[in-house]
């Protein structure tokens, strides 16, 4: 830590050193139809006869360093005639306005975005995943949102919950900051089932990026990050409603209403509620495959867009989710007719969560280049549940604030954030007869500063002081390094720290659906008396942009290393019968390689091809060993088709999307009955899923897809699932399908105006 902190400093001194140049700072804007200037975000500025270019943020402004010998700009973007201007004076700002594209008789021009995109500006190594990617599979929630990205993992949980969680680099999904628009989304009590509580047709955009973050967003990242863009008045749409049902009795429907008030105001109201009335047991082994569910899910957000730099947004955001499964009614009513007193194995989860979150941000109109924000949230989550005779009840009442100002040193190749957050967490949870209770306040500081001497190279390097009122004083560095070799090659390294306060049981649910008992082996004083969790993280990526025979395409390969100092081990191989907890004493890393290979085979087939290796080892108290339930080996591929749109505008889509997992490692069962126990290694396996889109027209579309087209299931994941109370119980052991093949259908109307 001490080298790398070294290493932070002497490049943050160095830069400050290093001679200024000039820069010329601009605007990018259009004219609506009723005759305002709006800006363009993300529009694309450049030197006329070079590869120096820049892109406009999210007020349609730029900053431009300024090579030697070039005089004129061109600023572009998709759907509008691009303009060229000279500069000779630097001191001026230059604004452009473009003209959208003209319709022409004879001559179409046509520009397909990719439904998934990296880009090459970004210092992190950033998949911006846009709705068209999202509507690729049956999306009907953030856990389902990756079925079509080999950087992601989803898996169910257990058995009988219905619950998946995520991956990244091969550790679970609380190692990965989910945050929504940059602010705290899925944490706390959420891990468990929060993936769920954000409906897919909410969001807009999703942006994952691998290993340690930006230090401005928190702490907590040690994995990775995903950040979810919801649908929000600038952007969403006039009216959104989509319909959907599943062969396993999932329905669902979704509306988005986005209206503009005034010429300031702006509002979107989302709706969602999807119910599962009845039960399905396809495995025959007497447990619900899914819980029967209820779920109401509304968020009301207002966006204020002001004339003088001032803008402003806030929002409430309501769940309601109520869970029933475990034995199936035809299993209840068979054993009463044989016992009147027999009492079956349920599970019951209850929860409410109510949410209050707002931002303000000011961009000081002579100086665009110079803003501040100011971010909050308030959240109360309850959750109430019974899985057989346990009980779990928990509440967390957060509360979030986090202001940061951005600003340049002497010229826009120098450039800074810094800021002031702060984090309350209050959880109240019961265990059975057990209370665990606590309170984690944590104010903190951070500075990050950026250099870019040209558009080939940039350094991010950060540090963060946090104060936690349990675990004392940390410091968190971060460093990020980006060079562009040529405009289509871009090489990328990065490093640093993640901390985070483990919630055991409320990460750990699906333990709970089993007869293991939960040995907490902490001796400190502290909560579960357990240390906090921190890890460094590495890594390494290439990506380079193709052109083969007219065609585009491109291939990345991404290498990340992760090393916990400290950890809650949940140990499983003790065994069978109980799940030990306690801190690391020894080694726990991963190792993961990814290579990706895009390709636009033909005209509008695309392809994408992937392979990760992942090793993720743990030192346990019998020794070091393989993560359970994780393979080291995954293929992917994904191929897409669109026909040409109609005159109307309609178009089919073909989506098919094939994986193959590796091997993975089963904890201890071999001292359990012969007839329970289960091999070391659960075999490898494939799947495949497709869809297929109809677009009648830009408000019309229909969608069916399959799942698991080949109906591969897990034989008996289920463990002594005649004898739910008894020792042998543990539905946790899941490594693969429980359901097998599942068809889906669905409608989407949507009405969109220009604004």
């Amino acid at each position: 830590m001490k080298k790398l902190i070294g290493v932070l400093l002497l490049l943050l001194f160095s830069a400050f050193w290093v001679s200024a140049q000039q820069s010329v700072k601009g605007v990018v804007v259009t004219q609506s139809k009723k005759g305002k200037l709006e800006p363009i975000p993300f529009a694309n500025v450049y030197w006329l006869n070079s590869n120096y270019g820049t892109s406009t943020d999210s007020n349609g402004t730029f900053q431009l360093a300024i090579p030697e010998n070039l005089t004129k700009i061109i600023a572009s973007f998709v759907g509008f005639v691009s303009d060229t201007q000279s500069v000779s004076n630097y001191d001026k700002p230059i604004s452009f306005e473009l003209k959208k594209s003209v319709d022409l008789e004879t001559v179409e021009v046509e520009y397909r975005r990719k439904s998934t995109e990296i880009s090459f500006i970004n210092p992190m190594k950033m998949e911006n995943i846009s709705e068209r990617e999202l509507f690729k599979a049956a999306c009907c929630n953030l856990s389902e949102s990756f079925e079509t990205n080999p950087s992601v993992d989803v898996n169910f949980t257990d058995a009988v919950t219905g619950a998946k969680q995520i991956r990244m680099l091969g550790l679970d999904g609380p190692y990965t900051l989910i945050s929504r628009e940059n602010m705290p989304g899925v944490r706390g009590l959420g891990n468990a089932y929060g993936l769920a509580f954000i409906p897919g047709t909410w969001i807009n955009s999703i942006q994952v990026t691998k290993g340690v973050g930006s230090v401005v967003n928190g702490y907590e990242s040690i994995a990775g990050q995903i950040n979810t863009e919801l649908q929000k008045p600038e952007v969403g749409e006039q009216l959104f409603f989509n319909l959907f049902a599943n062969q396993a009795g999932r329905m669902e429907v979704n509306f988005v209403n986005t209206h503009q008030v005034s010429e300031k105001w702006g509002t979107t109201v989302l709706l969602h509620g999807n119910i599962r009335p009845w039960e399905k047991d396809v495995n025959n082994d007497g447990f619900r495959d899914f819980p029967l569910q209820e779920q109401m899910n509304f968020m009301n957000r207002w966006k204020y867009q002001g004339d003088q730099g001032l803008m402003a947004q806030f929002g409430i955001h309501y769940l309601k989710d109520d869970k029933e499964g475990g034995q199936t009614d035809q299993v209840v009513e068979e054993k009463k007719a044989e016992d009147v007193s027999f009492k079956p194995y349920e599970i019951g989860i209850e929860t409410q969560r109510a949410e209050i979150f707002g931002k303000i941000g000011y961009v000081f109109p002579e100086y665009k280049y110079r803003s501040m924000g100011l971010q909050m949230s308030g959240l109360y989550h309850e959750q109430n549940s019974f899985y057989g005779n346990r009980k779990y009840d928990a509440i967390e009442r957060s509360l979030y604030a986090n202001y940061i100002y951005q600003s340049i040193l002497w010229n826009t190749q120098h450039k800074f954030k810094t800021g002031l957050s702060f984090m309350y967490d209050a959880y109240d949870e019961k265990l059975d007869s057990m209370s665990f209770n606590r309170q984690e306040r944590v104010p903190g500081a951070f500075f990050e500063y950026t250099y870019e001497p040209s558009p080939n190279f940039t350094l991010v390097a950060g540090l963060r002081g946090d104060a936690h009122n349990i675990y004392g004083n940390f410091l968190t560095p971060r460093l990020h390094l980006r060079w562009a070799y040529d405009e289509q090659t871009v090489f990328r390294i990065l490093g640093g720290s993640g901390f985070r306060s483990a919630n055991i049981f409320a990460e750990r649910q699906s333990l709970l659906a089993s007869s293991r008992t939960l040995d907490l082996l902490g001796t400190k004083n502290l909560p579960y008396g357990l240390e906090a969790e921190r890890a460094w993280n590495v890594g390494f990526n290439v990506t380079k942009d193709f052109r083969l025979d007219y065609r585009d395409g491109y291939f990345s390969l991404d290498l990340y290393r992760t090393d916990f100092q400290n950890q809650v081990v949940v140990d499983l191989d003790e065994s069978s019968q109980s799940a030990l907890i306690y801190n690391l004493d020894g080694k726990s890393y991963s190792n993961s390689a990814q290579f990706e290979l895009s390709y636009e085979l033909i005209k509008f087939l695309n392809m994408r091809l992937a392979y990760r290796w992942i090793e993720v080892r743990t030192q346990f108290l019998s020794g070091e060993r393989q993560k359970p339930l994780t393979p080291k080996h995954r293929l992917f591929a994904n191929l897409a088709y669109e026909t040409r749109k109609s005159l109307k505008g309609g178009n089919w889509t073909f989506d098919l999307t094939a994986q193959w997992l590796g091997q993975q490692r089963i904890p201890k069962t071999d001292d359990k009955p012969l007839m329970l126990q289960r091999a070391e290694q659960a075999p490898s396996f494939a799947l495949l899923n497709m869809q297929v889109t109809k677009n009648f027209n830009k408000r019309w579309a229909m969608y069916a897809g399959m799942e698991n087209i080949f109906d591969y299931r897990q034989d008996h994941p289920i463990v002594d699932a005649e004898n739910p109370f008894g020792n042998n119980f543990d539905a946790s052991l899941v490594w693969g399908p429980i359901f097998g093949r599942m068809v889906y259908g669905g409608l989407r109307f949507r009405i969109q105006e220009e604004k």
